[in-house]
């Protein structure tokens, strides 16, 4: 699992863009078009079964739409209403149960994370544990190890969040505990361990499984009906099927660090979510998300309270990147200009296609804006 560094790369490229408001009906219909046309053909040279994909501008969606295969053996076509296991984007929501928490006064942004949590402490270290602080766990300031986490299989036991945090997390990711391997508030670094300490912290100051909260607190009042960090028959029903970069079929995995890489969710959702930042919600107000999304110094400008910041000339893109094994996706929002895409894609290579996808997004604001 991983935040998908090649979405870096594309910031070169989009740094040299000039992007205004001034798209009219013909320029939708070109982006329309060319999508039509380019989107399935790299998906059929990546292997990649299956994408739903969304683009707003200026909070309108002008494009919508599933294609190819949720399941190829089956034939059963993407839609709106396919799930998919969103990897790293789960930080993303991750961060709105934590800042709803902040916003109530239920916890302290800037207080110690060992304030909150009882059931495993931070390894003792040459590194002062107290500077690692909620804001520093959202926006990966706070030196701590493990990257990304591996996914089991279903048939197998999933250890407990304790386990996880001290290394036990199977054959793949044995003996790599969450520990401190730089001073916090001193760089960026990215750790989906760190969110794992967040989810346990949910859990200790709630009182509730991480995922009932995240469901009674967020996803409910978002009326997000189809997003669960619970993979039960409700969410296979719908589910597409992970595909690896061969095009074969693999297992659906399983995660006991689901905060940072479980989520599962449809496109119809991520609309509602999408919407929800745009125009108001009853999860967090205007201001607490303004503040998400502004990018921590420590981070030059890459990452603020579960958004990663992508320049693009004039304006910030913001969101995240996901991956985990057959599973690619990438949700990337002016929040200004209330434009952006939302790719799903149930194959390991489909970061190729979201990647090329937003390149061509990003080619046509500059080309339509002249």
């Amino acid at each position: 699992m991983s935040y998908t560094r090649k979405f870096y790369a594309i910031a070169i490229l989009m740094a040299m863009t000039s992007v205004v408001s001034a798209q009219t009906k013909e320029d939708y219909k070109v982006l329309r078009t060319a999508l039509n046309k380019d989107v399935p053909a790299l998906m059929k040279t990546k292997n990649v079964p299956g994408m739903a994909i969304v683009v707003f501008d200026k909070g309108e969606i002008i494009f919508k739409k599933g294609i190819g295969y949720a399941n190829v053996a089956a034939k059963r076509p993407i839609t709106e209403e396919t799930g998919f296991n969103i990897g790293s984007i789960s930080k993303l929501f991750t961060a709105w149960g934590v800042m709803k928490l902040v916003q109530d006064g239920r916890i302290d942004l800037d207080a110690p994370v060992e304030e909150y949590i009882t059931r495993w402490k931070i390894p003792a270290s040459e590194f002062d544990s107290k500077k690692v602080t909620i804001r520093a766990l959202l926006s990966h300031t706070a030196g701590l190890s493990v990257h990304g986490y591996p996914g089991f299989n279903p048939r197998k036991k999933l250890p407990s969040l304790v386990e996880s945090l001290n290394g036990d997390n199977g054959p793949v990711r044995a003996d790599e505990p969450v520990e401190l391997v730089l001073e916090p508030q001193s760089k960026f670094q990215y750790s989906g361990g760190g969110f794992t300490i967040l989810q346990l912290m949910i859990e200790e100051v709630t009182g509730k499984p991480f995922a009932k909260y995240m469901e009674e607190t967020v996803f409910r009042p978002l009326d997000l009906q189809h997003t669960s960090f619970v993979i039960d028959k409700h969410v296979l029903q719908h589910t597409a099927s992970p595909y690896d970069e061969n095009g074969d079929k693999i297992y659906l995995e399983r995660f006991t660090a689901t905060a940072a890489a479980g989520l599962h969710t449809t496109l119809e959702d991520m609309i509602k979510f999408t919407n929800a930042a745009f125009n108001g919600n009853p999860v967090l107000t205007q201001k607490t998300l303004a503040m998400m999304r502004k990018p921590d110094p420590i981070t030059n400008g890459s990452y603020g309270l579960g958004y990663m910041n992508y320049k693009m000339g004039p304006i910030t893109v913001q969101g995240h990147a996901g991956s985990n094994d057959g599973w690619e996706s990438g949700f990337m929002m002016n929040y200004e200009e209330k434009s952006g895409v939302i790719m799903l894609t149930n194959g390991s290579l489909g970061k190729d296609v979201a990647i090329a996808t937003l390149r061509q997004w990003a080619m046509w604001k500059a080309k339509a804006s002249r």
